[in-house]
């Protein structure tokens, strides 16, 4: 039984001799079955301060053993790994008279544990530097988010504050046509009263220093509307550069995600949505761009017909002033303010149109913004949420390794 016995065994008598020995030790020891038979199992197989072999002491114990350590020795390069175990023999009366030893060779078996240890540390320590880029990566764009956000609450308020003054120039150019209208009715009262010309001219006179006034206001106003516009397109350039920046951190998740595998799909579509926000932020970002040139155009339109409303009201105030100095040429001069004053008329009504249309590209803005300010804290909210899987995947690799 002993020499069909599958691993290394032998047996010992009740002395400790060895009385059975297969041919299974020698690839393991190298001691064939000549040099053992008869022999002290511990002077064969005995380790330095070993005093009995598992045999001598099943015989000693006279109880079945299992050892749960496993031995191992051979040198560096080829080492064996084994596990004892053994059964007493017994007489029909009980006796015990000998022990029966064999050993299972592991040495593949712990050789595989080894190589599944190594290799699930290496996948541990690439997830984590992975788990740790994405983090990193996550409270990058968290921070770029909230910079965003920022510039964006304050291209709101700019656009507010541009679009109220832009609804007070409107009220102011009104203003100036109700004034041009009232020159023109008293005009034509100067005109059809010669004998009270003194009188109507000096009121031309304070009307039109009116309406220069009025035309003044509206100049500085356009010219603070034109600055503000170069803010504007100042802010929608930095938007434009974070859209981009965006991008770049998308792209970024995205190479991070491949060189992690098939486990990051869903980091990799997480990526995608935070790169097709950035492009729908950069796409809106040029209507704004788009709107902040037609509202340069407008302003710029707005300035040359202020300048042009001056020189015609520096017209009206020669020709009232030479009508004062010259009583004979009044009619004349009534009649030059008349059409001074109606070209104003014109040239304000024209104003208002344009300012009207000002006002309305910038609510446009305005509300264009306030949609740009809600995709950025959609965009914020799913970097959370990503930050938050992310922080999962970590916790379940600890976990796994933890298992194996």
């Amino acid at each position: 039984m002993v020499d069909e016995f599958p691993e290394p065994a032998f047996v010992v008598d009740d002395g400790g001799s060895i009385t059975h020995w297969n041919d299974k030790h020698e690839p393991l020891t190298g001691i064939t079955a000549d040099e053992t038979l008869g022999e002290n199992a511990i002077d064969v197989l005995g380790t330095e301060g070993v005093e009995e072999t598992l045999a001598e002491k099943i015989v000693r114990t006279e109880t079945e053993i299992r050892e749960d350590h496993i031995r191992s020795g051979g040198p560096d390069d080829d080492r064996w790994h084994l596990r004892a175990a053994g059964s007493p023999l017994r007489t029909p009366t009980g006796e015990v008279v000998g022990a029966f030893e064999y050993v299972s060779v592991v040495t593949e078996l712990v050789e595989q544990r080894k190589e599944v240890k190594r290799v699930q540390e290496g996948i541990s320590e690439t997830i984590n530097e992975a788990v740790e880029d994405l983090l990193v990566a996550t409270e990058t764009n968290a921070e770029t988010n909230d910079e965003l956000e920022a510039l964006v609450d304050q291209q709101v308020g700019s656009l507010e504050s541009v679009q109220m003054q832009m609804e007070s120039l409107s009220a102011t150019v009104e203003e100036v046509a109700a004034s041009a209208e009232e020159v023109s009715g008293q005009s034509a009262t100067a005109a059809e009263l010669a004998d009270e010309s003194k009188q109507a001219t000096d009121e031309i006179v304070t009307s039109v220093d009116d309406v220069r006034d009025a035309a003044d206001t509206l100049a500085t106003t356009s010219r603070t509307l034109e600055e503000r516009i170069e803010e504007i397109d100042t802010i929608v350039d930095v938007i434009d550069g974070i859209a981009d920046e965006t991008n770049l951190l998308a792209l970024n998740a995205n190479i991070q995600a491949a060189q992690v595998g098939s486990g990051a799909e869903g980091f990799r579509v997480v990526a995608n949505e935070v790169k097709a926000l950035a492009d729908q932020s950069k796409e809106e970002v040029e209507t704004i761009e788009q709107i902040v040139d037609e509202v340069r155009s407008h302003t710029t339109e707005t300035i040359e017909n202020v300048e042009t409303t001056l020189e015609h009201v520096d017209r009206a105030i020669e020709h009232a002033e030479t009508v004062n100095n010259k009583q004979s040429e009044i009619k004349t001069a009534i009649d030059e303010a008349t059409t001074g004053s109606e070209e104003i008329a014109d040239a304000t009504d024209e104003q208002a149109a344009t300012a009207e249309e000002v006002a309305t590209m910038l609510s446009n803005s305005v509300e264009g913004s306030q949609n740009i300010a809600g995709e950025i804290q959609t965009l914020a909210e799913t970097n959370s949420e990503q930050a938050e899987k992310v922080r999962n995947v970590r916790r379940e690799v600890q976990e796994l390794e933890s298992e194996l």
